[in-house]
């Protein structure tokens, strides 16, 4: 069956702030191409340049030719290193997890203003080497006040973006690979909290908001994150198995994830009667009325139709341990705290991997921060003689 298609048109403006495109279809199928002409100033210019795109896209139509199949060496030679990022991020887009897509638009977005900055913003992607890249990233810390673990992540954001356009054919070689992540010094944020200071906590949340117990008990114990767990609904737990089952709407991921129970937070879970209420509920909810009126023990982090916010976990922590108790310990270090205490009971790093959910071992190594001095123990515990 031949193939049916319109003859390409040009969209314009005479306010050239607005993208101008040229379109067609192609059995039925929407296509519109920019090729650059919108970093073209003038107006008689843009057009002719317009008009040249529209009649050699008309022609290779005539020819037999089959838009769904990417002519990569005609379409992407005037393709701008800002329209690659778009393209990229694009074909990338059905195989992220939403986090990571916002990540990855985020850093596009930071990149696009430092090209104007640096008077970059017509290089195009075929032309764009290593020191193009260097320029750019070096201009985007600059402008974002980047710290140097920023800037490694963004980087890291870039070179992946960027690889993308090599599985299309578009570059032969990654021309942010080999510029090196910047220094960092030890991360000291997570540092969990001491036998000591764990003994004052517990005291002092048991004492003043009990309901809150269970919720930072939970990092400990399964891993979940905290904005993970306040998404959790009480059809998700399943108790008869030990497991509470993350669909993928609220994993980092983007992935199912089964997560089991042992039988310290089994036990906590099952006092809370949650058959008792509606399936619906949020196991970490609020049954406030009002969202202004601050935090009651008696009604928030107990099963409620309402969500909290993550800021609200939070803030609470801040006021009743790093506020009251003077311990400078961030809540998230719980599940760090977590990955220590079942290292050091004899739990294999891929059964952590499997519980957090990680990909691979070296993201679970971040979490365990003992496996060097198990793995120092064991040598010279198990090291045979000569």
């Amino acid at each position: 069956m031949k193939s049916i298609y319109t003859i390409p048109k040009i969209v314009k403006y005479d306010d050239l702030s607005k993208a101008w495109f040229v379109y067609f279809r192609y059995d039925k199928k929407l296509f519109r191409y920019k090729f650059g002409i919108n970093y073209i100033n003038s107006y008689k210019k843009r057009l002719v340049e317009a008009e040249s795109i529209r009649d050699a896209l008309h022609q290779k139509l005539k020819e037999s030719w089959n838009p769904n199949i990417p002519d990569l060496i005609n379409t992407y030679n005037n393709m701008l290193f800002s329209e690659a990022l778009d393209f990229s991020i694009e074909k990338k887009t059905p195989n992220l997890g939403s986090k990571t897509l916002c990540s990855y638009k985020s850093t596009s977005k930071f990149i696009k203003e430092a090209l104007k900055a640096t008077n970059m913003d017509n290089l195009l992607i075929a032309e764009t080497k290593r020191i193009h890249i260097k320029l750019i990233i070096e201009k985007t810390k600059e402008q974002r006040k980047w710290s140097n673990k920023s800037f490694n992540k963004n980087l890291g954001y870039l070179k992946a973006i960027l690889s993308e356009l090599m599985q299309w054919d578009i570059i032969e070689n990654n021309p942010a690979h080999g510029i090196k992540s910047l220094k960092v010094g030890e991360i000291t944020a997570f540092t969990p909290a001491t036998d000591d200071e764990i003994k004052l906590i517990k005291q002092k949340i048991l004492s003043e908001f009990p309901s809150f117990y269970i919720y930072i008990i939970s990092i400990f114990h399964t891993g979940i994150r905290p904005e993970e767990l306040l998404h959790i609904q009480l059809k998700m737990i399943d108790l008869k198995k030990s497991q509470i089952i993350l669909p993928p709407g609220i994993t980092k991921t983007d992935i199912e994830r089964i997560v089991p129970l042992n039988p310290f937070l089994k036990a906590y879970l099952e006092e809370m009667n949650l058959s008792q209420h509606n399936q619906d509920f949020f196991i970490f909810g609020s049954k406030r009325e009002h969202t202004n009126r601050g935090l009651k023990k008696e009604l928030d982090f107990i099963p409620g139709p309402r969500r909290l916010n993550r800021d609200c976990a939070s803030k609470l922590w801040r006021k009743l341990i790093i506020d009251g108790l003077k311990i400078n310990v961030n809540m998230y270090s719980l599940k760090h705290l977590g990955a220590n205490k079942k290292i050091l009971a004899g739990v294999e790093l891929d059964a952590l991997r499997e519980l957090y959910g990680h990909t691979s071992k070296m993201m679970t190594l971040r979490y365990a921060k003992v496996v060097k001095e198990v793995n120092r123990n064991q040598i010279m515990e198990k090291s045979p003689d000569f």
